[in-house]
């Protein structure tokens, strides 16, 4: 997994878009500078967050599934995929900010919600979970540890990384566009399997506010939540990708055991024949896991 999946302007609210039919499920007007919510279909709430300079399209396949069963409420982070920075310009605590609006986004709903996080988006959930007033009954990680910068050096710990994040964020702004292209092209070969999704994730990747991006990335790395996943008081499912072409597989998976341990109530699940972006690689798998849990 490489850093760039975990993925490799004016501070002016936006409106959450609600249509009409699913409107009741809010039980006031949302508003947020650091990202927009797209609501599709009825039924039980589940909220989709992305990952690092990801669209919420990520989640179109997951969305079309579900939609007949649940209100599916789709994140788009400002800053990501093309969407405008907003909030995001300048921010030093884009994931705190973005978990702390997804806790109050949840609880303006009149039913709990399911919280799925991809990549950057998992760590967001988690920070949201953690929120004494989140409303939230279930919780789902896909491919993310609780502190991701172990698997760039064993003996990590926020303030070793914070010179390595401010490098790397430094280094990623000053890259030229067509070097951060190459470079964004290389990186996701080890997170994406088929060549249009390849492409769709450079796309994004691309079309991201790149300081938002270098700002994010550097947050994911020094994101330490190895003690706090204890206090997570919601039954939480982690879903991660195995696949023989995956760098220290066997290493990977031990993390995946032993950081997640100490969440009470959790379970993980690997799919295999998949790199970072599950649901891309293995839709069906994926969505055969999720809707089983969620039953």
């Amino acid at each position: 997994m490489g850093v760039f999946g975990l993925a490799s302007c004016s501070d002016a609210p936006i409106s959450t878009e609600v249509p009409t039919e699913v409107s009741s499920e809010l039980r006031g007007e949302f508003e947020n500078p650091y990202f927009s919510v797209e609501v599709t279909g009825r039924g039980p709430n589940i909220i989709l967050m992305p990952g690092l300079a990801s669209s919420r399209a990520v989640w179109d396949g997951t969305v079309d599934a579900l939609k007949d069963q649940y209100t599916l409420h789709a994140i788009q982070v400002n800053g990501f995929a093309g969407a405008p920075a907003l909030g995001n310009a300048d921010n030093e605590d884009i994931l705190d900010d973005l978990a702390d609006g997804i806790a109050d986004y949840s609880s303006e709903l009149e039913s709990p919600a399911v919280l799925i996080g991809h990549s950057l988006g998992g760590l967001v959930a988690m920070k949201a979970a953690l929120d004494a007033d989140a409303n939230l009954r279930q919780l789902v990680i896909v491919d993310v540890l609780p502190f991701f910068s172990v698997l760039m050096d064993p003996a990590a710990s926020a303030d070793s990384m914070a010179p390595v994040a401010a490098m790397m964020e430094a280094a990623l702004i000053a890259q030229p566009d067509d070097v951060f292209a190459l470079r964004q092209s290389e990186a996701l070969q080890d997170l994406v399997k088929s060549e249009n999704d390849l492409e769709l994730a450079l796309n994004w990747s691309v079309e991201s506010d790149r300081k938002v991006m270098a700002q994010a990335m550097s947050e994911v790395l020094v994101t330490d939540l190895r003690e706090r996943v204890a206090s997570i008081s919601v039954p939480t499912l982690v879903i991660y990708a195995r696949d023989d072409k995956i760098s220290n597989m066997e290493g990977v998976e031990a993390y995946y055991e032993t950081l997640y341990a100490n969440v009470p109530d959790h379970q993980l699940i690997a799919i295999d024949d998949a790199f970072h972006f599950v649901m891309l690689d293995q839709p069906v798998a994926f969505l055969a896991v999720l809707q089983t849990a969620l039953k």
